[in-house]
Parts: structure tokens; C-alpha cells; sequence
């Protein structure tokens, strides 16, 4: 299927190749204007999370919200249209790391979660066990067509406050999704989401002791929501 977008991005039905968002969003926003989004982002995150004493991420959550409220249309995503939660969430460490903070704030059970999701930790705890080359494997296709692990028995998110750039990015302005194949959902719409992996990555990578500091390249490793839970029961358990 090709690609298709309109006015206000890409419809992620038409989503052929990974490599397709980008290109959509090099044509839709310049390159000088991208980074100047990107520094202008960076400096206003950092200015915001000092003063009102948030985290750095926390602080580009409010940004990006912003960011939609005044430059795209009204959203027609609504509590319980979970279709985009039936598919392959990644996030970082430092994504992980707030959805950690807010599990704590909010009495979230980490054992029931990961227990109620046995189905597909175990398929990625197969892949990790395997003998592939993880950076080959679509972790995405690991985990189609179920239910993200924090996605509650209301089809609510349960972390939605925290929940990683990789949910916020899927919107719809149209209608209601109907179905898995996300009819309406879209991506590449406003300039603060194609520069948004990248301040995060900066951000992240900002925290980062100087010591265990490397050159910053732009990016930080990814992982599935499941990988991440299994490193946090693994971790759990050497701590007993």
C-alpha cells in the first residue's frame, strides 16, 4: 500500500517502510526549521524543568501537549479507543525510568502486570534467549495484534500521564479509529514530534554521569515494554 497523508501528516495505515515517516517529515518541515526546533525545545525544557522543579521529561511531555493544543487540530482520541495499544511499544531508558517514578506515585502492581502479560514477556524472553542478532529482529512483530501490558481491563492506559513517545506520537483527527488498522491515526504532524526522539535522547543522555558518557549520536537504545519489565524482575530478583 503506499504511503498517503494529508494536511496534517501520515496516515499510519499507509505506512509502508520505517524509513517512509522520515522522509514525509523532511518534506513537510525544512531542515533549518527542524533544528531550530530542536535546540529552541531543548533549551525551554531544561529552563521549565528547573523552575517548576519537574523532571527534564516531564517537562517535554507539557511541551509536546502544547505543542498539538496549538497547532493541530482537536484530537478525536477518547479514554477506552485502544486499538493503537494492540501493537509493539519502545522507549527508552529514560521514558522507562518516569513510567518507573509514576508506578511508584500511583500503588501500580509491577508482578500482577508483568504475571497478567506472561503471553508475550515470554515471546521476547524467547527472542533474548535465542541465538539472533537483536538488532536484526522486528520487535514489533514479536508483539502484534496484543495488548500492551499497561493497558487496563477499562482499555485505559494505566501510566497515560507518563506513557513513552511512542503512544503520543499516534493521533487521530479524523474519526475513531475502528480497528487495528488504525484507519485515522497518523504521524509527522507537528515539528516538536520530529524532533522529539532526539531531545529525548539528548536529555537522556545529558543526565548520564560524565563518566559512563559517550559521543552523543543522536539516539539511545530502545526497548519493548516487555524487555523492560523483564530487566526490572530480573533485577528485582539478584537484589533478594
Amino acid at each position: 500500500m503506499p504511503a498517503q497523508a494529508d494536511q496534517n501528516g501520515m496516515f499510519i495505515q499507509g505506512m509502508t517502510r520505517p524509513d517512509e515517516l522520515m522522509q514525509f517529515i523532511q518534506t513537510r518541515f525544512p531542515e533549518k526549521e527542524i533544528q531550530t526546533a530542536y535546540a529552541q525545545l531543548l533549551e525551554q525544557v531544561k529552563v521549565y524543568a528547573k523552575e517548576e522543579k519537574t523532571t527534564p521529561l516531564r517537562a517535554f511531555w507539557k511541551f509536546l501537549d502544547h505543542a498539538y493544543q496549538k497547532k493541530a487540530p482537536p484530537l478525536q482520541c477518547q479514554r477506552g479507543c485502544a486499538h493503537c495499544c494492540h501493537t509493539g511499544v519502545t522507549l527508552t531508558q529514560m521514558e522507562w525510568d518516569g513510567i518507573l517514578k509514576l508506578v511508584q506515585e500511583k500503588g501500580i502492581d509491577l508482578e500482577e502486570i508483568i504475571e497478567r502479560s506472561q503471553r508475550t514477556i515470554k515471546k521476547v524472553r524467547g527472542v533474548l534467549d535465542s541465538k539472533k542478532d537483536l538488532d536484526q529482529v522486528d520487535w514489533h512483530n514479536v508483539v502484534i495484534n496484543q495488548p500492551c501490558p499497561f493497558l487496563g481491563e477499562d482499555q485505559a492506559c494505566m501510566i497515560y500521564e507518563d506513557r513513552p513517545l511512542d503512544c503520543r506520537l499516534v493521533v487521530s483527527f479524523l474519526d475513531v479509529c475502528e480497528s487495528k488498522k488504525l484507519e485515522y491515526a497518523q504521524r509527522g504532524v507537528v515539528v516538536e514530534e520530529a524532533v522529539g526522539s532526539t531531545v529525548i535522547a539528548k536529555l537522556q543522555h545529558d543526565q548520564t554521569p560524565k563518566f559512563k558518557r559517550r559521543k552523543f549520536h543522536g539516539t539511545q537504545p530502545l526497548r519493548l515494554f516487555q524487555h523492560w519489565l523483564i530487566l526490572w524482575q530480573e533485577k528485582k530478583k539478584k537484589k533478594r
